[in-house]
């Protein structure tokens, strides 16, 4: 059994980072006696480092820190209308939601790394730590700066993003390709005026380093009822807006962008298309 470690700061914390580097995998509350953890890992618990472990509201604002596990993101994230929390619900089951960190998701060798489509929607910021200082970072720019490699003992600390709207509505959906090989997430956000979709906003990540917004698919179903044309033609053109991108024509990808969007949009106007 590997040993566990409990540093109770941020920079003990970064210390570890930094001398153990990738052998390491942050947890949040395991127990050691019935829990499995992976061999060659060596395991630090962030529990006890409280400046990771607080979701702070304010009026505007709405910092999280990543040492929170996704069981608690999916029940106490606030702010976002319950876009984190169904991300987080839907993208780790059960039985690994309380162990699983927000950090660790935020590593792009996660199976939770989706958790970054709806940031990327939440137009967030990351905060990061090291030993020779701070700095905070567009969660489009931390996308590509971890891809290629944080500075030696980096650590997110923190994602922090703007209050939204009380009446905006949200969505998030997540598929897995056949044979375990990589996940296609869309998150929205709009207005529904009566039936009539107000101001959308989709993002989609599929075969981009980063969750991309879909323009044309917004302004398809802008000013527009809700309803089940719109959006599958939402759909269709936000899958051929990522494949134009990605500079392919994957039809088996096409069909996963589709449904993916589609299944979004229909839970955020679910109530409102005409029976």
């Amino acid at each position: 059994m590997p040993a566990i470690q409990n540093p109770k700061s941020v920079p003990d914390l970064i210390k570890l980072i930094a001398r153990h580097g990738k052998k390491l995998l942050l947890v949040s509350g395991v127990d050691p006696s019935g829990d499995r953890m992976p061999v060659g890992k060596i395991i630090i618990d962030v529990t006890g480092v409280l400046l990771l472990n607080e979701i702070d509201v304010k009026k505007d604002r709405i910092t999280i820190g990543t040492g929170i596990n996704l069981g608690r993101l999916a029940r106490e994230a606030a702010g976002e209308n319950g876009l984190l929390q169904q991300a987080a619900s839907i993208i780790a089951n059960p039985l690994v939601r309380n162990r699983i960190t927000f950090v660790e998701a935020l590593n792009p060798d996660s199976p939770y790394f989706d958790i970054t489509t709806p940031l990327v929607l939440l137009d967030a910021k990351v905060r990061l730590q090291s030993t020779s200082g701070k700095r905070t970072l567009s969660i489009r720019d931390f996308l590509e700066a971890v891809t290629k490699g944080l500075k030696k003992g980096e650590l997110p600390i923190a994602v922090e993003f703007s209050r939204l709207p009380s009446d905006a509505r949200v969505g998030f959906f997540r598929v897995a390709r056949m044979g375990g090989k990589g996940t296609v997430s869309a998150a929205a956000r709009m207005k529904l005026v009566r039936t009539v979709c107000v101001n959308p906003e989709i993002v989609v990540s599929s075969l981009t380093l980063v969750p991309l917004r879909v323009k044309g698919a917004e302004k398809e179903i802008a000013g527009k009822p809700a309803n089940e044309f719109s959006i599958k033609r939402a759909g269709e053109i936000a899958a051929e807006e990522i494949l134009q991108l990605a500079e392919t024509d994957n039809a088996y990808e096409r069909t996963l962008i589709e449904i993916t969007v589609a299944r979004t949009l229909r839970s955020i106007m679910e109530g409102s298309i005409p029976m």
